[in-house]
């Protein structure tokens, strides 16, 4: 029985983990997705100073994390679609999942290496 309890625990513990890792995506599956779902809600997280500086991924909606009415500007969004963040290197977007989740939004991905890495590797931006 014990060994039954534990194979269940573990099995559990690895989908949470397997879950957990879904949310968090890198470049190429974020190219990956946006390319691939035309249904996806790009979200730039950063405030007006940062996207001034360097522009946004095309098609991304600018919702700032650090506005008061963050929870309502995000509840505005489809709830039936998937929802990717970003922000400049993944902290903000990281942070912002829980919150985004916690709308009732089922599927919600955080691009990691945010907009750092989009300049980084070259990758077009848009000015908003």
């Amino acid at each position: 029985m014990k060994r039954i309890l534990f194979l269940v625990a573990a099995g559990l513990f690895s989908l949470i983990q397997s879950a957990q890792a879904q949310t968090n995506i890198d470049l190429a599956k974020t190219e990956q997705l946006l390319k691939s779902d035309k249904t996806i809600q790009l979200i730039d997280l950063r405030t007006p100073g940062e996207i001034q500086r360097t522009g946004i991924i095309a098609g991304a909606k600018v919702i700032n994390y650090n506005s008061p009415d963050f929870k309502a500007q995000i509840s505005k969004l489809d709830k039936n679609r998937p929802v990717l963040l970003y922000c400049a290197s993944g902290g903000r977007s990281g942070s912002a999942v829980s919150t985004v989740k916690s709308l009732g939004y089922k599927a919600v991905y955080n691009y990691t290496g945010g907009m750092s890495e989009w300049k980084g590797k070259g990758k077009p931006t848009v000015k908003q």
